[in-house]
């Protein structure tokens, strides 16, 4: 998932070359849809094709290495990006008014103990982020702990004055097979849940059609998801203060991050045609494509409505393409 564009293929003489346009199929192209034709052998990264495209003034840290605030920021950071420009969250309506009680409930993890804020898209996916990547959603209440592993596979951009201007979250792509034991009782939870829940069912059907080919073809790749050693590459985006062309170091930093923890392959739900476009100048194969238009999904409403999530076509988003699951290999 992206909030990203794509861009021409111009060399600006201080900076990255944009990467190239990336052609989705639409809604109509049923043939195109779901797993794609997959090679016999899944090509090795290509790190030196990527190398025009990769940024020199901003290099990618480990989120690990932020302070408890950064992290947060990184949150905010792209759940900000999120709302505005990825096409679901754009595109889709949170419920009218807020569940009851959660106006007035507090959340305490490691990162402190707040409320839930403004009722936002932007702070629907921040909560989601924080909730779900940052810490154990499968934690008991009064002891939830953060996740490390999701900080030291995830990266940040941070500026010269500490403050951070893009994020990549990822982690280890879980197994799909078994539904993780979320915590009960947890309001927080439920509220992401219920606004996330369509953008979830679509990801969770892809990853499950995709990963299942590529276990079928690849008999390396099921080796490694058993053991643990398939990334998912989650969610990436950027603010404002970070250059559009630059934006491509986090997917690059991503796949070269995720070589030296020992993992031989990455994925990637691909929402948009510029993160399609950062995964093929890497070398990585189409796997299923997944289309936002292919049935209504949601209540169709113009305006918000009570308890449910809509949006103003019935649509999970208004442009006629879809998400695309992409496997990089990494060694």
């Amino acid at each position: 998932m992206s909030d990203q564009r794509a861009f021409d293929n111009s060399l600006p003489a201080d900076g990255p070359r944009s990467l190239p346009y990336c052609t989705y199929p639409r809604a109509r192209d049923v043939a195109q849809h779901g797993v794609q034709v997959l090679p016999v052998v899944l090509p090795l990264v290509d790190l030196t094709q990527a190398q025009p495209y990769r940024s020199i003034q901003h290099k990618a840290i480990a989120a690990a290495r932020l302070t408890p605030a950064q992290v947060l920021q990184m949150a905010r950071v792209v759940a900000t990006a999120f709302a505005r420009h990825e096409p679901q969250t754009r595109h889709l309506q949170p419920p009218k008014y807020p569940p009851t009680g959660l106006m007035d409930a507090r959340h305490a993890d490691p990162f402190g103990m707040d409320p839930f804020g403004p009722w936002t898209p932007d702070n629907l996916v921040y909560w989601a982020i924080r909730l779900l990547i940052l810490t154990d959603p499968t934690s008991l209440p009064g002891a939830i702990r953060v996740s490390e592993e999701a900080l030291a596979q995830s990266l940040a951009i941070v500026d010269r004055t500490g403050q951070v201007i893009g994020g990549a979250f990822n982690e280890t792509m879980p197994p799909l097979d078994v539904p993780p034991p979320f915590r009960q009782d947890d309001l927080f939870l439920r509220t992401v849940f219920s606004f996330m829940e369509p953008i979830f069912t679509l990801l969770h059907t892809q990853e499950t059609e995709g990963l299942a080919a590529l276990c079928t073809q690849f008999p390396t790749f099921q080796d490694a998801y058993a053991q643990g050693k398939v990334g998912h590459h989650f969610m990436v985006a950027r603010s404002d203060a970070l250059p559009k062309e630059e934006a491509f170091e986090l997917v690059a930093a991503t796949a070269v991050h995720y070589q030296a923890l020992g993992y031989a392959y990455m994925v990637i739900e691909a929402s948009n045609q510029w993160t399609g476009a950062a995964c093929e100048v890497l070398g990585g194969v189409r796997v299923h494509f997944a289309p936002y238009q292919a049935r209504h999904t949601v209540h169709q409403s113009v305006a918000p409505l009570e308890g449910i999530v809509t949006s103003a076509n019935g649509w999970l988003s208004n442009k006629d393409s879809g998400s695309m699951l992409y496997v990089i290999r990494l060694t």
